[in-house]
């Protein structure tokens, strides 16, 4: 085959090509078949041809409208979306993602004081735009909760827990025995680090926490529990606890012996060597004869505590501004501060508490303990 045969064979083929192209580009008609049957009825209807759809998108004029926009977090360059349409009629479910559309764009934003901004949108499809339309906006906030719902939605969601549900019913031990290590471990290595951060972190917060100690003691202690305790506490202590303490009062004033206090007093007031001997007495005194005779009314003792605490407990006055003073100082805004700078130094932003969980969890038993437990809710 010479070259000028080649030549011939080229510009047929390219011919045939532009000949069923073009055909096809010019073409708005679309055969189907309804059934296997070769003999079934067989149906045809028109449609605009893919060379129309090419000018038309190139050369139809786009509809601009005016929407106000009351949010005021519209751009130029944002999208306008509008629900798909079957044949007319409107989609089943038009909060379904699949059944929204791409209608036109936001070309310009007017910013008007103490009124809601107009925005022009560019709708190249002009059909999807009515008076009878709903504009609203939608922003993604960039949560995590929102990047979830856009990458799983609701019907997904379900899914993946009703699966993880199965999954952990299934290998909860097992899972159990993996993690709990792990968790028990980060406990144990955590806590003391609380512990120093907190005691740091009260001693570089000391001159603030006396300030409000000092404010707490005029404003709560001397003007609300002082008489408080005067009114409600000391009659009902009184009232149960006069009788005991009176009985053990008399006995020790019976066993006490002024001749031995009081040679013993002189005794150390002399230019004697000797000193102290009152106090030798004193613990004497109280070893050898008070211990004993509280010893013997411990009964009446704990049934006077228990009934002093019963009626504190039932007293509605006591009970009332008890919780009045703890709501006060809980809500206590330089209260609250103060305890959130603290809690943020010893736990939030505490280096250690990073540093030591890291070590447990990026372990090579930890991995393995994980990479085990995935395995066993893996689908």
């Amino acid at each position: 085959m010479n070259q000028k045969q080649q030549v011939w064979i080229g510009i047929a083929f390219w011919a045939i090509v532009l000949l069923f192209g073009g055909g096809w580009m010019i073409s708005g008609r679309v055969r189907e078949q309804r059934g296997g049957d070769p003999s079934a009825a067989v149906t045809e209807h028109s449609s605009a041809s893919p060379a129309s759809l090419m000018l038309g998108s190139l050369w139809s004029p786009n509809q601009d409208f005016e929407i106000a926009d009351p949010t005021g977090v519209v751009n130029v360059g944002d999208v306008v979306f509008a629900p798909q349409a079957d044949e007319g009629i409107e989609a089943k479910d038009p909060h379904s993602v699949s059944n929204w559309h791409e209608v036109g764009y936001v070309t310009s934003v007017r910013i008007e004081k103490g009124a809601a901004n107009q925005i022009t949108v560019s709708m190249f499809d002009p059909d999807a735009w009515s008076d009878s339309a709903t504009f609203t906006v939608h922003r993604n906030s960039g949560r995590m909760e929102d990047v979830l719902a856009t990458l799983m939605p609701r019907e997904k969601r379900a899914e993946l827990q009703q699966r993880l549900k199965r999954a952990f019913d299934l290998h909860a031990e097992s899972i159990a025995e993996e993690i709990m290590p792990l968790i028990v471990e980060s406990t144990r290595a955590t806590v003391p680090i609380i512990e120093s951060a907190m005691v740091e972190s009260v001693e570089r917060h000391r001159d603030e926490i006396d300030a409000l100690v000092s404010r707490y003691r005029e404003e709560i202690v001397r003007e609300r529990i002082v008489p408080l305790v005067r009114e409600e506490v000391l009659p009902i202590v009184r009232a149960h606890g006069q009788e005991p303490a009176e009985s053990i009062g008399r006995e020790v004033w019976n066993r006490a012996s002024l001749w031995r206090f009081g040679w013993r007093a002189i005794y150390d007031k002399s230019p004697l060597p000797e000193r102290e001997l009152v106090v030798e007495e004193w613990r004497r005194f109280v070893d050898e004869e008070v211990v004993p005779i509280v010893e013997d009314h411990l009964d009446e003792i704990a049934v006077a505590v228990e009934n002093m605490i019963r009626d504190l407990a039932a007293n509605e006055k006591l009970r009332s501004e008890i919780a009045d003073v703890a709501n006060t100082i809980a809500s206590d805004p330089e209260a609250q501060r103060l305890l959130r700078t603290i809690l943020r130094e010893a736990i939030v932003d505490n280096e250690r508490i990073r540093e030591a969980w890291s070590q447990i969890w990026t372990s090579a038993d930890a991995q393995a303990r994980l990479r085990r437990a995935g395995q066993r809710i893996e689908p």
